[in-house]
């Protein structure tokens, strides 16, 4: 639990600081000039799949709500770190970490870096936080939350996100565009993303 609240108080101090950066800039007229105005085309090279999409199991009957809703997905509570190395411009390494109770040290496999690249771009394009749920994860971990046995979780190519305030088959349409395998989860209102490997 303690590592919960440590991760979720390393993301709150980000996306303040992300905030106030955006605030800054924009206040003293500054001009971001390498957002796209839509979410760039991925080459042929990046649209074809590199292996079969891993099964997703069946979701537990839920209300579904319809496309384009947005659950007020709460930012973090507690003050976000932001020392350690950066996985990009926008994400520490630690936002990818696993989150188990202390079952591996946190990294049992490395994370894609084209992953943390298109991760990164999403971000940009939406020109605000995009909070990672879950990245790598260990065995146990993944069973903790019902992922499948062959899970890209496990071997760093994939994480689970959503962009507060903005519904998740946009971001998953965004996530497409750039080339990531997306799974949506409507019901819980948020997008796996994966780089098949």
């Amino acid at each position: 639990m303690k590592n919960f609240y440590k991760t979720i108080s390393r993301r709150l101090i980000l996306s303040i600081l992300i905030l106030i950066s955006c605030v800054f800039l924009t206040g003293l007229g500054f001009a971001l000039e390498d957002l796209p105005d839509k979410a760039p085309q991925p080459s042929a090279s990046e649209t074809e799949p590199q292996g079969p999409e891993p099964a997703v199991p069946a979701p537990e009957p839920q209300e579904t709500p319809q496309d384009g809703a947005v659950i007020d997905h709460p930012l973090p509570e507690d003050p976000i770190l932001t020392d350690g190395p950066w996985a990009s411009a926008h994400f520490l390494m630690d936002e990818y970490a696993c989150d188990c109770a202390g079952y591996c040290d946190g990294w049992p496999a490395a994370m894609d870096q084209e992953l943390l690249e298109k991760i990164e771009a999403l971000r940009r394009y939406f020109d605000q936080p995009i909070i990672i749920t879950s990245g790598v994860r260990c065995e146990r971990r993944n069973a903790e939350v019902g992922g499948i046995a062959a899970s890209w979780h496990l071997s760093g190519h994939a994480a689970d996100l959503y962009c507060p305030g903005v519904p998740y088959d946009e971001v998953a349409a965004a996530a497409r565009a750039l080339g990531l395998g997306v799974i949506e989860y409507p019901d819980q209102q948020f997008d796996h993303c994966e780089i098949w490997r």
